[in-house]
């Protein structure tokens, strides 16, 4: 499979980081912020521990192709802890100190790459978070490092496993499928962002190195030979391989919630999958928000509202060289997004007629939606000022909501409205 290979030397030419590249760093260095603002949930919170794993990490500093030096992953992950604990420290108007707990753990197989990245944070002042051990690097393949890192967040967080994984691989085949599963299994809040080039897997595939795919990632019946067979494969192909290469990553990654977009393809590079994968449906909303932000970088392929495609199917022209309708994050997305749910909510609480807890309702449709909490809450709000939906609390009691839902609150149609099959629809003006 081919692979980005990039050569670094110490005060030689730097590589070249490509656009999709920097886009996917800016999402990560906004998430990472994000996430942290929501692990220090109150100021009296003195100390977040937290383990960064950056398993593909390159040596720390590329040239843009606008000409302009620019920082590697492990650079951007030190830079958003710092910019994070600022904004902690302001926003929560702290007097008192907070410790941020974090070991950054870097991987990458070449060893030169490794040798420019600790001159690179040794320039950038974190010399002293590897005498400490604050930042550790490693020479090696991810797959290979993978057990002794886990045992490390383990010994780290016994309890929670808490940590993050940034795996951007150089190829298809560098994160398999069963040591996604091992980090599920073994750490209770980790997450993983993965991403790889979806385009360029599918061209490379074929009849005859199909097993050895599946040999080298553990994807097994995700694709098979007659899907590579140009002479037997009908319209729509493409479709149906992401769908089943997608719910094959997800179902064995032991992940419970998924964020499935797309960066943006530019100058023909192709369609890149990034993987947002956890066990927690709040950080799968802190992803999303992401992409919303980022929405002149990100794109999904598939319907609005709680009906989104499984995969994002990436692929511009399809077999019958039809253009595919793009979600892309902007205000016209999100405009149908609301739209959507304003027809879709009421509908899906008229089979409850005892209706359903706030939460539930939507953590039972986060991975199938692009909208977050923020933006299912404002649509729920909507209809309960048209009187289309109620809220009761816990005895029963109807509540006059109208700025803000609670977890627990239960929506339900209007009792009065119980006998009509579907609920009239909102304007949509």
């Amino acid at each position: 499979m081919p692979v980005n290979h990039y050569e670094w030397s110490w005060g030689g030419p730097l590589p070249e980081l490509l656009r999709h590249s920097e886009v996917k760093h800016s999402l990560l260095r906004d998430y990472l912020v994000d996430y942290f603002l929501t692990l220090v949930a109150s100021p009296r919170q003195d100390k977040i521990q937290l383990t960064v794993v950056d398993g593909f990490c390159g040596g720390g500093r590329y040239i843009s192709e606008a000409g302009l030096e620019m920082p590697g992953s492990p650079i951007v992950i030190l830079k958003a802890i710092e910019a994070a604990k600022t904004r902690v420290m302001v926003e929560q108007q702290r007097r008192k100190d907070i410790t941020f707990d974090v070991k950054l753990i870097c991987i990458d197989k070449d060893r030169s790459a490794i040798a420019h990245l600790r001159h690179v944070l040794e320039h950038e002042g974190y010399g002293k978070h590897l005498a400490t051990g604050a930042v550790e690097l490693h020479v090696g393949d991810f797959s290979s490092k993978a057990e002794a890192v886990i045992a490390e967040v383990q010994r780290r967080s016994p309890r929670s496993g808490r940590s993050l994984f940034v795996l951007d691989q150089y190829g298809y085949n560098q994160v398999p499928l069963p040591v996604l599963n091992q980090i599920f299994s073994k750490l209770r809040q980790a997450e993983v962002v993965l991403t790889f080039n979806i385009d360029s897997l599918l061209n490379y595939l074929n009849q005859t190195n199909v097993a050895r795919f599946e040999r080298k990632t553990g994807m097994t019946d995700a694709v098979s030979a007659a899907d590579m067979d140009k002479h037997q494969r009908g319209p729509g192909w493409r479709v149906r391989v992401q769908a089943s290469l997608y719910q094959r990553l997800t179902q064995g990654s032991g992940a419970t919630y998924f964020t499935p977009f797309f960066v943006r393809p530019d100058k023909g590079h192709g369609d890149f999958w990034l993987l947002h994968l956890s066990k927690h449906w709040k950080a799968r909303d802190v992803m999303a928000s992401a992409h919303w932000r980022h929405h002149n970088h990100f794109v999904h392929y598939g319907a609005a509202g709680f009906d989104m495609f499984s995969t994002g199917y990436a692929a511009r022209i399809d077999d019958e060289d039809s253009p595919q309708v793009a979600f892309e994050f902007d205000d016209a997305a999100s405009k149908a997004s609301r739209n959507a749910m304003l027809d879709q909510i009421p509908a899906a609480l008229a089979a409850s007629p005892d209706g359903v807890r706030f939460k539930d309702f939507f953590v039972d449709r986060v991975n199938s939606t692009p909208v977050t909490e923020a933006m299912f809450e404002q649509a729920v709000l909507a209809l309960v000022r048209e009187r289309e939906v109620e809220v009761v609390g816990d005895n029963g009691s109807l509540r006059h909501v109208r700025t803000a839902l609670q977890a627990d609150h239960v929506l339900r149609i209007p009792q009065q409205r119980s006998l009509i099959l579907l609920p009239p629809s909102l304007s949509r003006a």
